[in-house]
């Protein structure tokens, strides 16, 4: 960091880490690339990591509510990126794929005997709903303390 600012740093010429004023420029420059990784980010890794990451249930690993938790932050950047203040929009996005890919993997595994735990009426409408809710949390955070022109709105 100098005078304030995230400076990009370049290794080898290859991999380059951007500011977050970079990122949002990247975002509003390619937004249909950006949109269709958060939609395939947001419906696989909830339906690869919803066995794994609710406390108390068979399977349930830190690791992997981290991980998902790390996803779901840059959905949520990239969120902040395509949508300014359109929390509403944010929310029913993220339902609506993370309700696709809870039932995606319930499809392909149906009668699977480790699943009988999670089939759970509470379990397969709260999942859903939290993650969106996580999603739009972050969202909102992002979008409120994103850099614009250098500086913090």
């Amino acid at each position: 960091m100098i005078n304030g600012k995230i400076m990009s740093i370049e290794v080898k010429g290859r991999l380059k880490l951007m500011s977050g004023e970079n990122f949002y420029e990247q975002v509003q420059k390619k937004p249909l690339f950006f949109m269709i990784y958060s939609i395939i980010a947001i419906l696989f890794f909830t339906g690869i990591t919803f066995t794994f990451v609710i406390p108390g249930l068979q399977g349930f690993k830190w690791y992997f509510l981290f991980v998902a938790l790390l996803i779901y932050f840059l959905v949520a950047n990239i969120f902040a990126g395509l949508f300014k203040e359109r929390l509403s929009l944010v929310f029913i996005i993220s339902f609506i794929f993370s309700s696709l890919g809870m039932g995606w993997r319930l499809w392909l595994e149906w009668g699977e005997f480790s699943l009988v735990e999670h089939m759970n009426p509470v379990v397969l409408i709260g999942y859903p709903c939290i993650i969106a809710f996580v999603i739009l949390l972050m969202f909102y955070f992002s979008s409120k303390f994103k850099i614009k022109n250098g500086n913090y709105r």
